[in-house]
C-alpha cells in the first residue's frame, strides 16, 4: 500500500471517529450516518484483514459452497458491516455495500470509503448511493435532463473514488411507486437516469444496483398491489431497456416480524411464508403470460431482494422490536429462506442481500447499542457463510438455522401469517388500468386524455366499460366530444387506449372500468367549481329596527349550479351599521342607530361578480325603565333609565321630568342619559312622598312609547 494511500485512509477514518461522538455513541435519529458505531475495533479489525489478503480465486477454488452475489445497503455504519462480513465471510460470496452519500448535499458522494471496502479483498465492492429523491431536485433545479443526471452521478463517483475497473459500482436508492405505476413520465425518467449512470462518459459502461421502494409484509389486501405489479411487468418496453442497464434488482422486502415468529410453526412452514414475501415479484413473473418475457428475463437474471436487518425499527423498514437475540434469530431465518428458494429453484448463483439500518430507538446505553448491533452482524455474517454449504435434501434447510435449527427459532405470541402473499404464486385474471387522472378537474373542463389499458394471459380483446359516481360525469374518446354518461371501448392485452373525462357537478367521483372476468380499476378524481356567474343575497330585502340584527346568506354558483367561490361582505353606507361574524357564505348586519336604507353586498372572489340585499332601517322604541331613588343629604336623588326594546341601555337620550312631592312639583329639569341609558336628578326638599314624571323622551333612531312606569318614594 502506499504511503499516501495508508495517509488518505488513516485521516478518513480519524474523520469517522469524531463523527461517532468520541467513538462509542450510537446515531441518533436525525444525525448524519457514520462509517462505524466501533470505529477503533473496526479500525483494529480492518488492519488485520487487509494486512494479508487471500486471493478470492484461490478461496473459491478450494472450497465446495454455493456462488453468491450480495447486495447490501447500508443507511449508517457501512465499514463495519464490510469488515464484519469479511471477517467471517464465504469465499464464494461477492459482497456489494452501498455507502451512503454526503448528508449535506446528496448529489455529492462521500470520499475516501470505496478504497477501504475493496481492500477486504477482490470479493468485496463498494456502491456508491445514489439519492434518486435528490437527483429529482438536482434535474428540476438545473434544467437538466435525466441522462445527464446519471452521467454526472457517475463523474462525481469518480472524483470520490469509486473505481468501476475493480468492481465498485452505484446503486439508485430508491425507484418510487410512481415508476411502479407507470404516473406520468416516471419510467421514462428513470430509464434515461440508468442509462446516463450506464454509460458514464462512455469510456466505461457499468451496470448498477435499483433498490425498489416495498410494500409492507402484513398488508391483509394486495389485489391492487398485484394488479399494478403485473400491469409493470406487462412494459416490455421498460424492461428491455433496464437489462442494459442493471445488474441487481433489489426489492425492498423488509420483512415484519409479527409476519413470521408463529407460535409453534415449524422452521420449513415459516421459511415458506417467507419466501412467499421476499421472492413475489420473480414468483409473479413466473406465473405471468408469454407477453410479460421481457421482465421475467430480466428478474430471472437480475433480481435480488433486499431483506431485512434493520433493528431496532417501528416503521418504515418493517416492524423489528423485538430484543436482539431474536432480531438474530430473525435475520438467520432469512438467509435461510434465501438460500433454500435459490436451491429450490435451480439458480446457479444466488442472489441478494440485506439492508443495515441501525438506529437506537429503545434508548439503550451508546456501548450496550453497539455492542448488540455488532452481534447482529457477526450472526448476518457466519449465518451467509454457514449457508453456503448447499441444502439438506430431507428438511430443506441450510447452515443458517445451525444444528437443529435452533438459531432461527423464537416464536412472538402476536405473530400471524399472512396469506394474501401466496396469490403472487398465480397471474391474477385479467387487469384493467386507468392511467392517473389530473389531481383535480374544473366542472365542465374535460381532462387530457387518459390512458386505459388491459393486462390478460390470454389474446382475446375485451370490452371495457366505462362509468361514473358522479350524474354530471360524462366519457368520450376525444377531448372535444361528444359526451355520454358510458363509453365502451374494446382493448387487445397490452394495448393502450385513451378517454377523456368530464364532469359539470363538483365534488369527489369515482370513474371505473370494467369487463367480464377482469378485475375492476377505479380512479378516483375530485371536480372542483368554475368561474363564478352569479351571486345570491337572501334575503333580498330586510326591514329591521334600529340596533336590529338580520342575518345575510350568499350563494356564489358557476355555470353548472356548483357551490363556488366564497364571498366578501361589505355594507353601503358604512353609517348604516356594521357587519359580524362574516363567513364565506353569511354575515350578521348589525344596523346602527341612523334610519334610512342601506345595501348589504356579496362579492366574489376577483370582484366581478357580485349580490346584493337591500335593508331598510326603521326606528326602534325608547322606554322609560325602572325609576330608582336614593335619600342623600341633599334630598332625593332620581334615576331614570332609557332602554330599547330588546332592554339595552340608550345613550344620548334627551329626557325631561317632572318631580313631584306630595302631589306638588318641586323640580322640573332636563336630562340626557350617558353610556348606561342612565340619567340623574337630585330633588331638594325634605320629607314627603317622591313621584317622578317623564313628560318627553327623544333619542336619535328611536321613538318614546309615551309612557313613564309607576314610582314611588317615601322619605320620613
Amino acid at each position: 500500500m502506499s504511503r499516501a494511500l495508508l495517509l488518505g485512509l488513516l485521516a478518513t477514518f480519524a474523520l469517522a471517529t469524531s463523527a461517532a461522538a468520541g467513538g462509542s455513541r450510537a446515531p441518533q435519529p436525525g444525525t448524519a450516518p457514520v462509517p462505524s458505531l466501533e470505529p477503533a475495533k473496526t479500525e483494529a479489525l480492518w488492519k488485520t484483514l487487509t494486512s494479508r489478503p487471500q486471493p478470492q480465486s484461490a478461496q473459491a477454488q478450494a472450497a465446495d459452497c454455493r456462488p453468491l452475489r450480495a447486495v447490501f445497503y447500508a443507511a449508517s455504519d457501512w465499514l463495519r458491516l464490510a469488515t464484519k462480513l469479511a471477517e467471517s465471510g464465504s469465499p464464494c460470496a461477492d459482497y456489494s455495500i452501498s455507502v451512503p452519500p454526503i448528508v449535506a448535499d446528496k448529489t455529492q458522494f462521500r470520499p475516501n470509503q470505496a478504497s477501504r471496502i475493496r481492500a477486504l479483498g477482490p470479493n468485496f465492492h463498494a456502491l456508491a448511493e445514489v439519492h434518486f429523491a435528490t437527483w429529482t431536485r438536482w434535474v428540476a433545479s438545473t434544467g437538466s435532463t435525466w441522462f445527464t443526471a446519471g452521467v454526472t452521478a457517475r463523474q462525481r463517483m469518480g472524483e470520490a473514488g469509486y473505481d468501476v475497473t475493480r468492481g465498485d459500482g452505484w446503486a439508485v436508492n430508491e425507484l418510487t411507486t410512481a415508476v411502479r405505476r407507470g404516473d406520468g413520465n416516471a419510467r421514462t425518467n428513470i430509464r434515461e437516469f440508468l442509462r446516463g449512470l450506464y454509460e458514464g462518459d462512455g469510456s466505461r459502461p457499468t451496470k448498477g444496483a435499483a433498490l425498489i421502494i416495498g410494500f409492507g409484509q402484513r398488508t391483509s389486501d394486495l389485489t391492487a398491489y398485484q394488479s399494478t405489479m403485473q400491469s409493470w411487468l406487462a412494459d416490455s418496453e421498460f424492461w428491455t431497456d433496464v437489462a442494459t442497464y442493471v445488474s441487481d434488482w433489489s426489492q425492498e422486502v423488509y420483512g415484519d416480524i409479527r409476519a413470521h415468529a408463529v407460535p409453534g410453526e415449524a422452521t420449513s412452514i415459516r421459511r415458506e411464508y417467507l419466501n412467499d414475501y421476499l421472492q413475489h415479484p420473480l414468483v409473479l413473473a413466473g406465473a405471468g403470460p408469454t407477453d410479460i418475457d421481457a421482465a421475467r428475463s430480466f428478474l430471472q437474471t437480475t433480481y435480488s431482494p433486499l431483506a431485512n436487518a434493520a433493528w431496532p425499527r417501528e416503521t418504515a423498514w418493517g416492524w423489528t422490536m423485538v430484543p436482539a437475540d431474536q432480531m438474530a434469530a430473525y435475520i438467520s431465518a432469512q438467509v435461510d429462506a434465501l438460500r433454500s428458494f435459490s436451491v429450490a429453484t435451480g439458480q446457479t448463483q444466488d442472489h441478494w442481500g440485506f439492508a443495515w439500518a441501525p438506529r437506537n430507538t429503545t434508548g439503550v446505553s451508546d456501548a450496550d447499542f453497539a455492542t448488540q448491533t455488532g452481534q447482529l452482524l457477526d450472526r448476518l455474517a457466519a449465518a451467509v457463510r454457514d449457508s453456503a454449504g448447499g441444502i439438506d435434501p430431507e428438511t430443506s434447510a441450510t447452515g443458517a438455522c445451525g444444528p437443529g435449527e435452533t438459531l432461527c427459532a423464537f416464536d412472538l405470541a402476536e405473530a400471524r401469517h399472512n396469506e394474501a402473499w401466496r396469490n403472487f404464486r398465480t397471474w391474477a385474471q385479467s387487469t384493467i388500468t386507468i392511467g392517473p387522472p389530473p389531481t383535480t378537474l374544473v366542472a365542465g373542463v374535460p381532462s387530457p386524455l387518459l390512458p386505459l389499458s388491459l393486462q390478460a394471459a390470454g389474446a382475446r380483446p375485451v370490452a371495457i366499460t366505462l362509468r361514473s359516481t358522479s350524474t354530471g360525469g360524462a366519457f368520450s374518446t376525444a377531448t372535444t366530444g361528444p359526451w355520454s354518461a358510458t363509453l365502451t371501448l374494446t382493448a387487445s392485452p397490452g394495448a393502450v387506449l385513451s378517454f377523456a373525462y368530464r364532469d359539470t357537478r363538483a365534488g369527489r367521483a369515482t370513474i371505473s372500468a370494467t369487463a367480464p372476468g377482469t378485475t375492476q380499476a377505479t380512479r378516483d378524481v375530485t371536480v372542483v367549481a368554475g368561474p363564478t356567474v352569479r351571486v345570491s343575497v337572501t334575503p333580498a330585502t330586510r326591514e329591521i329596527r334600529a340596533r336590529g340584527e338580520a342575518t345575510f346568506k350568499a350563494a356564489a354558483t358557476d355555470t353548472f349550479g356548483n357551490p363556488a367561490s366564497a364571498v366578501t361582505w361589505s355594507v353601503s353606507p358604512p353609517t348604516a351599521g356594521k357587519l359580524v361574524g362574516a363567513r364565506p357564505d353569511s354575515v350578521v348586519f348589525q344596523a346602527g342607530r341612523v334610519l334610512g336604507n342601506a345595501v348589504v353586498t356579496a362579492t366574489a372572489k376577483g370582484g366581478t361578480v357580485a349580490g346584493s340585499a337591500s335593508v331598510v332601517v326603521r326606528p326602534g322604541t325608547l322606554r322609560i325603565g325602572s325609576i330608582a331613588f336614593r335619600p342623600t343629604a341633599r334630598g332625593v336623588e332620581a334615576t331614570v333609565k332609557a332602554i330599547d326594546g330588546a332592554s339595552r341601555p340608550i345613550s344620548q337620550a334627551t329626557l325631561r321630568l317632572v318631580i313631584q312631592r306630595d302631589g306638588r312639583r318641586v323640580t322640573r329639569t332636563r336630562v340626557v342619559t350617558g353610556a348606561a341609558g342612565k340619567a340623574r336628578v337630585l330633588a331638594r326638599t325634605g320629607a314627603g312622598c317622591y313621584t317622578v314624571f317623564v313628560t318627553h323622551a327623544t333619542a336619535q333612531g328611536f321613538i318614546w312609547t309615551g309612557k313613564s312606569p309607576r314610582n314611588r318614594f317615601c322619605r320620613p
